[in-house]
């Protein structure tokens, strides 16, 4: 279908949801067929959005900490049932029996370091932040439940650090930014100066210990997040370097076949049901949301509620949707694109 169509559609959704800007890129068989910036990167300056402009890319880091993991056991140096508190002992003792595979998929059953109210971080340095949480049971026994909570990848970052002697954001940089050549891609919050990013918005409000969309209101947003939790959503990037990060994939440049499929195999409860976000067709795996539908499944992540990348992997179709935009609906817009791209299969191949 003609990408004109793709730009009608978005074009339609930046004004029906008040979304400022977004930068849109679709690769398929291998070849980037869209790349483009729509609206605004700052309302306040009326300044245009590009195809450069760094997005805070929230929760779609846990997808660099969770391939990091994967590369320390490809070498070796870790498994999935390796249990946290014999590498972290300092760990609160009921904390020790979580596994590796727990920490990834968001069945350890740990409380969050995220307040419910504030939706902001318990603390600001790790330590204050643990020992919060040092006195609260866990949610439920590893295994048990899947519920999606920043702790696990905190530890993951920790676990990164005391196998590598590296800091979590040094070793992600030299595993994977430099050779990848994701040269535009920081780290940092709303309180460090990274250039050329965009202005956040949000059309979310607080309602009763919720946020909730709104359907009158874009409010400026200042995104936070503690240089500890930098393994959960520390990273700015541009939908070039995510172009990099998915061929990169496709080439078994990061992690080998068997591995991606391991990733994006959703877990498995241990009653035997399956966990992730409210459950068939939306499972997830390592750290990744996995979308199996009879056509067109895919694997993918949202980040902060404004940004998301997915991949068809049976269409060979990988979309970055990148917006300034909290509570843009990032999945609905995914899908939304994925429609101008896919069509009907009756068999499908591995892609």
């Amino acid at each position: 279908m003609s990408a004109d169509l793709v730009d009608t559609y978005l074009q339609s959704a930046i004004q029906r949801q008040h979304i400022p800007g977004l930068t849109l890129a679709v690769r398929q068989h291998g070849v980037v067929i869209k790349h483009h910036a729509y609206g605004l990167a700052s309302l306040e300056f009326h300044k245009p959005m590009t195809v450069t402009t760094r997005y805070p890319i929230g929760a779609l880091t846990k997808m660099f900490t969770g391939a990091a993991i994967m590369t320390l056991i490809a070498a070796g140096r870790l498994v999935l049932t390796d249990r946290v508190g014999t590498i972290l002992p300092t760990l609160p003792a009921p904390w020790h029996a979580i596994t590796i595979a727990h920490l990834l998929t968001h069945t350890a059953g740990l409380p969050d370091l995220i307040d419910p109210v504030t939706g902001t971080f318990i603390a600001e340095t790790r330590e204050d932040a643990f020992g919060l949480l040092a006195a609260r049971p866990l949610l439920s026994p590893p295994g048990a439940r899947w519920q999606y909570v920043q702790t696990g990848y905190v530890l993951l970052g920790m676990v990164i650090e005391t196998l590598t002697g590296r800091t979590f954001a040094t070793f992600l940089t030299q595993q994977f930014l430099q050779p990848l050549g994701m040269h535009a891609t920081y780290f940092g919050d709303a309180r460090e100066i990274v250039p050329d990013r965009t202005s956040l918005y949000t059309a979310m409000e607080q309602h009763d210990h919720t946020r909730v969309p709104s359907a009158d209101h874009l409010g400026t947003f200042q995104s936070h997040c503690p240089a500890y939790a930098y393994p959960c959503a520390g990273l700015n990037s541009t939908v070039g370097d995510l172009l990099q990060w998915d061929a990169a994939l496709s080439a078994g440049r990061i992690l080998a076949a068997a591995q991606l499929a391991e990733m994006w195999a959703p877990v498995t409860l241990n009653d035997g049901t399956r966990g992730g976000m409210g459950g068939t067709p939306f499972g997830y795996g390592y750290e990744w949301i996995v979308v199996d539908r009879p056509e067109h499944p895919w694997v993918g992540h949202e980040g902060g509620a404004a940004t998301v990348y997915g991949r068809f992997l049976h269409d060979q179709l990988s979309i970055i949707v990148l917006t300034n935009c909290r509570g843009a609906k990032p999945i609905t817009l995914l899908e939304g694109i994925a429609a101008h791209y896919l069509t009907p299969r009756q068999t499908h191949d591995a892609g």
